[in-house]
C-alpha cells in the first residue's frame, strides 16, 4: 500500500510539473517533455518483454523449489543408494537454470532506470540549448529558464521512481498470471440436466456398458457392467495396472467414461452438482492428504455439518459413534497441530484422520483405494473397527492386494484386461489372480 501511495504521489507531481512547464513557455515545455514521451513509448514497448522475463524467472524458481523439495523428501533413498552425486548434480543443474533466469529478469527490471536518468539529463540539455536561443531573441528571461530547469527536475526525478515501481509491477503481474492460470482452470467434465424420474430402490452405483481410455492410449476398461447396492461391501482385486483405481475413479467421477454411463442412485452421475455428488461419495486414498492446521481442522474439512460445533460437542459426537479412542493416538487430541502435508505425523496417524474425515461425512458410497496398505496391523484393525461407525446403508468398495482386507467382502470382482468380472468367493478370486499372473 505504501508503494501504491508513493506511485500516486509521484504521478500527481509529474502531471503538476508538466503543466507548469507548459504554462511557463509552451514551446520550451514541449521540448522538455519530448524525452518523457519517448520514455513512455519505450516503456510500453518493453513491458511485455520485462513481464516475460519475470515469468521465466518465477517458473525457474518454482522448478528449483520443487527440485529441493523432491531431493529432501527422497534424501534417505539417495543415501541408501549412495547417490549424493545425483543430489548435487540435479540441484546444480536446476540452480544454474534458476540463476540464468534470475539474471535475465534482473537485467530487464533495471534496464529502464539508466534510460530514465539519461532522458532526464537529455531534457535538461535540450532546455538549456533551446532556452538560451530564446533568451538571445528576447522571448525568454533567465529567471524563467531557471524555473523551467527546476520543473524539469521535478518531472524526471519522480519518473525514475516510477520506473522502479513499473519493473516491480511487471514482476507482480507475471506472478499474478501464474496464479490466475491455476485459479482459472475449469473442469472439462460436462454437466447434464437433472433426470425427470429415477427407479425405485436403485443400486447406489451402476455401470452400463462403460468403456474408458486415457488420451492417446488403449482402453483400460471396455464394456463394463456392474451394480453395487447399498449396505454391502465389495472388493476389487486384480494385477497392478489392471484398472482397479480407474474403476473407482469413475465411480467418484474423477473421470467421465469414454463410452457408456455411470449411474449414482439411479441417475446419471453427470446430473449431480459437485456438492451433491461429494456428499454421497467418500474416497480414502493410500496416501492421506492433510492440510496445515489442527486434527479438528482436518477431520471436519469441507464438512459444514460440524463447522459450528465446539471441541466438546465434536468430541461428544465422536464418542457416541465410537471414534473418540482414535484421538488417543494424538498428543493433544483435536488440537494437535499438523504441519504442511502432515509431515509431523506417522502414516498411521494420517490415515486415522483420513478415515475419520470420511466417516463423519456419512457417505452413501465409501471407496477405499489401498487405504490400509502402508500402516501397521494394529492401526489397520483400529480403522476397520472405525468403519462400523458408518451408516448400515453405506456401500463400501475396497481396492486391495492383501487378502485379509477383503476376506469379509460380500462380493469380489476381478479387474484385469479391460473387464470387471465377478469372482465369487475369496478362494475363487485367489485362483483367478494366480491364473492371470501365471499367464502374464
Amino acid at each position: 500500500s505504501q508503494a501504491i501511495m508513493q506511485f500516486v504521489g509521484n504521478a500527481f507531481m509529474i502531471v503538476g510539473a508538466a503543466l507548469s512547464l507548459l504554462s511557463i513557455h509552451t514551446k520550451l515545455g514541449a521540448v522538455a517533455l519530448g524525452p518523457a514521451l519517448l520514455l513512455l513509448l519505450v516503456t510500453r514497448v518493453t513491458a511485455g518483454l520485462i513481464k516475460k522475463q519475470n515469468g521465466q524467472s518465477l517458473k525457474a524458481t518454482g522448478a528449483f523449489s520443487g527440485a529441493v523439495q523432491e531431493s529432501l523428501e527422497n534424501f534417505k533413498v539417495m543415501i541408501a543408494f549412495s547417490r549424493r552425486d545425483y543430489f548435487r548434480s540435479h540441484l546444480a543443474e536446476s540452480n544454474d537454470v534458476n540463476y540464468r533466469a534470475a539474471v535475465g529478469a534482473g537485467i530487464a527490471n533495471t534496464s529502464l532506470m539508466p534510460l530514465y536518468g539519461l532522458m532526464g539529463n537529455a531534457a535538461q540539455l535540450l532546455v538549456i540549448i533551446y532556452g538560451l536561443t530564446l533568451i538571445a531573441s528576447g522571448q525568454l528571461t533567465i529567471g524563467l529558464l531557471v524555473s523551467t530547469l527546476t520543473y524539469v527536475n521535478r518531472t524526471y526525478d519522480p519518473l525514475r521512481q516510477v520506473a522502479s515501481f513499473w519493473a516491480s509491477m511487471q514482476s507482480a503481474l507475471a506472478a499474478g498470471d501464474r496464479v490466475r492460470r491455476i485459479l482459472g482452470l475449469s473442469s472439462n467434465l460436462a454437466s447434464l440436466p437433472p433426470s425427470a424420474t429415477a427407479p425405485e430402490h436403485p443400486p447406489i452405483i451402476e455401470f452400463n456398458n462403460v468403456s474408458f481410455g486415457y488420451p492417446e492410449g488403449k482402453l483400460v476398461l471396455e464394456n463394463v457392467n456392474l451394480k453395487f447396492v447399498a449396505g454391502k461391501t465389495y472388493a476389487l482385486v486384480g494385477p497392478t495396472g489392471g484398472g482397479k483405481t480407474t474403476t473407482a475413479s469413475l465411480m467418484a467421477r474423477l473421470y467421465d467414461p469414454t463410452k457408456g454411463e455411470v449411474l449414482l442412485d439411479g441417475a446419471d452421475i453427470r446430473t449431480y452438482s459437485d456438492a451433491d455428488r461429494v456428499a454421497k461419495i467418500g474416497f480414502i486414498l493410500q496416501e492421506a492428504f492433510l492440510f496445515r492446521g489442527t486434527v479438528r481442522d482436518n477431520i471436519t474439512y469441507g464438512n459444514e455439518k460440524y463447522s459450528g460445533h465446539t471441541d466438546a460437542e465434536l468430541l461428544k459426537h465422536l464418542e457416541s459413534i465410537g471414534l473418540a479412542p482414535l484421538l488417543t493416538r494424538f498428543d493433544k487430541g483435536l488440537e494437535t497441530e499438523i504441519a504442511a502435508t502432515g509431515g509431523s505425523l506417522s502414516s498411521g496417524q494420517k490415515q486415522i484422520i483420513a478415515f475419520v474425515r470420511a466417516i463423519l461425512r456419512e457417505p452413501e458410497l465409501l471407496i477405499l483405494d489401498e487405504a490400509t496398505a502402508n500402516i501397521d496391523t494394529v492401526t489397520e484393525q483400529l480403522l476397520e473397527a472405525a468403519l462400523e461407525a458408518l451408516p448400515k446403508s453405506t456401500a463400501r468398495v475396497i481396492i486391495a492386494h492383501r487378502l485379509n482386507t477383503i476376506e469379509n467382502a460380500d462380493e469380489i470382482f476381478f479387474v484385469s484386461g479391460g473387464s470387471v468380472t465377478p469372482a465369487g468367493s475369496l478362494r475363487e478370486a485367489i485362483d483367478m489372480l494366480m491364473h492371470k499372473e501365471r499367464r502374464s
